[in-house]
């Protein structure tokens, strides 16, 4: 309990996945669904609604999203273990072969999740008639989509386009316009105030004023809400920074064309600069959340250097000095610091995952014996369809390693 890093709850295993989420996520997006509530520009919007985005919708598309890295290790010979949802997106935990394309396909196939759920909905949405905005800062709520036969937009029920009754066209009405229907209205009810877009004479209101406005079905208004928070997840994955796929990507394309490590420092010093970026943002919009995405961004940067230099080892001499310095043999030997909280963490976490790939690749070899007898005595077309999954999996996994 006293690593906030285990603080994680299992919720269920799936193809042989174990899915836990963290309980700050939890925390941040009750926190996030919380101050919606509190915004004024969605004092309209059913509390359930938001809800249901920031929450479960959220939790659906990250949690998609990181099995596709797990489908992805798996396609390129490796092993996926654990989904962890915490307050920055997930993590999946997977071991893939030590090459720049099994790096690239197993980041790859997360955001090519979410994109693959934007194309679903966009067919959903375009089959009603109807092309959804690909404007990352639209208001998902309002859910402007546009009709194709005569480019009126239409959005969900807690805003309003309005349009002239008995017109085709696109054209909304002068603000001038509006405001003399309205004072008209007021004047005839002998009243000060005019029904909400909320209210259910509102569109009564409008009628009798000479507009009409465009409502979009529910389940295109959704499809959309789907669609805006998967393409924010895939344009956002994208960003060169670790701990983003963007960043892990570009260490891929890096690594394709030089070596592991020139990917890694590479990648590690654009994160160091996008960091920087997120920092002064966070800064002026006072966004909190930003403060953190950037804290962590430089902290995991400056972990990938640190893990390259102990995976390569050290050289256990400084040379800082020049060459020159080897004269002093009368110096004491300087001694190493002591790793800080996180990186502790971090090398007992590697450890315990190579561990469980030890005894993974212990079991995996019992079995593949059993299935090697079990084709020697009945032949090959007594195994099922799982085992035969299995062997190719276990054998792809051989050739990578060898």
């Amino acid at each position: 309990m006293r690593d906030p890093m285990s603080w994680s709850i299992p919720v269920f295993r799936a193809f042989g996945i174990q899915v836990k989420v963290h309980i700050f996520f939890f925390v941040i997006t009750i926190g996030l669904f919380l101050r919606q509530l509190t915004l004024l520009q969605y004092q309209n919007v059913w509390w359930l609604d938001i809800f249901l985005l920031t929450v479960v919708v959220l939790f659906v598309s990250v949690l998609l999203h990181e099995f596709g890295h797990c489908f992805g290790a798996r396609h390129v010979g490796g092993e996926a273990s654990e989904i962890l949802i915490w307050p920055l997106g997930g993590l999946a935990f997977t071991d893939i072969p030590h090459r720049w394309r099994a790096l690239f396909v197993t980041v790859a196939a997360g955001p090519a999740v979410n994109l693959l759920i934007c194309l679903v909905c966009a067919i959903g949405i375009s089959a009603a008639g109807f092309v959804p905005s690909l404007n990352p800062l639209a208001d998902p709520y309002k859910t402007e989509v546009t009709r194709f036969k005569d480019g009126r937009v239409f959005t969900s029920s807690v805003t309003a386009k309005l349009y002239k009754i008995g017109t085709t066209t696109n054209e909304e009405p002068t603000s001038r316009e509006l405001d003399e229907k309205k004072a008209d209205y007021r004047k005839r009810h002998n009243t000060e105030s005019t029904p909400k877009v909320t209210d259910a004479e509102y569109d009564a209101y409008l009628a009798e004023m000479g507009y009409e406005r465009a409502v979009a079905p529910l389940w295109v208004v959704w499809a959309f809400r789907i669609f805006w928070l998967n393409w924010i997840l895939f344009l956002f994955n994208l960003i060169p920074a670790y701990p983003l796929d963007g960043g892990q990507l570009l260490q891929a394309v890096v690594w394709a064309r030089t070596d592991h490590r020139r990917g890694v420092v590479v990648a590690a010093y654009t994160g160091f600069a996008v960091a920087v970026i997120f920092l002064i943002v966070s800064i002026a919009a006072n966004e909190a959340l930003f403060l953190g995405l950037a804290l962590f961004m430089l902290y995991s940067a400056s972990m990938k250097l640190m893990q390259l230099e102990m995976d390569e080892g050290p050289f256990g001499y400084d040379f800082s000095a020049g060459y020159t310095s080897l004269e002093k043999d009368d110096e004491p030997v300087p001694q190493p610091k002591r790793p800080g909280a996180f990186t502790r963490w971090w090398q007992a976490r590697k450890a315990r995952k190579a561990a469980r790939a030890a005894e993974q690749r212990l079991r995996d070899e019992e079995r593949m014996d059993q299935l090697l007898e079990k084709i020697s005595r009945s032949g090959p077309g007594s195994l099922t369809d799982e085992e035969r999954q299995f062997m190719r999996r276990v054998s792809a996994r051989k050739r990578n390693t060898s």
